[in-house]
């Protein structure tokens, strides 16, 4: 059973208790590749590549998500990618809701991109975007 320390400090079994948009900015990011898109995934990079996103995510999960939020895009920072404008026949390979407008990319390797969605501290990511083709940058 898992144990959540709630925001009083009390501990409460078996259920997550939610968390107010605030400390979710403090949380720092964890990063997961569960629903990585097939075309644009791990098996596409070279051995350079995956050594500069692995130091870059390491690099970002040492800050807060409000760090991140703050930091220019072409630093450790992350602009928004809307969904529609990915290249056509570029699907999601993740349920979103309709109320889900945009994507974030993160830089690594110079201007390569990881882009995802965040949800909460985790950030999904969706596609690694080495050769510039996921959108029109």
């Amino acid at each position: 059973m898992v144990k959540i320390k709630s925001q009083k400090g009390t501990v409460k079994k078996g259920r997550v208790l939610l968390a107010d948009k605030s400390e979710l900015d403090l949380s720092h990011p964890v990063f997961c590749f569960k629903y990585l898109h097939k075309d644009y995934s791990l098996d596409k990079c070279t051995a350079e590549e995956k050594r500069a996103l692995i130091e870059q995510l390491v690099l970002l999960s040492q800050f807060e998500w409000k760090a991140l939020q703050l930091s220019g895009r072409h630093g450790l920072g992350s602009e928004k990618i809307e969904i529609n404008s990915l290249n056509n026949g570029i699907r999601i390979p993740y349920d979103l809701t309709q109320e889900v407008k945009h994507l974030l990319a993160f830089r690594f390797d110079g201007k390569k991109v990881i882009v995802g969605h965040r949800e909460r501290f985790v950030f999904h990511v969706l596609f690694i975007d080495r050769n510039f083709t996921l959108y029109n940058h």
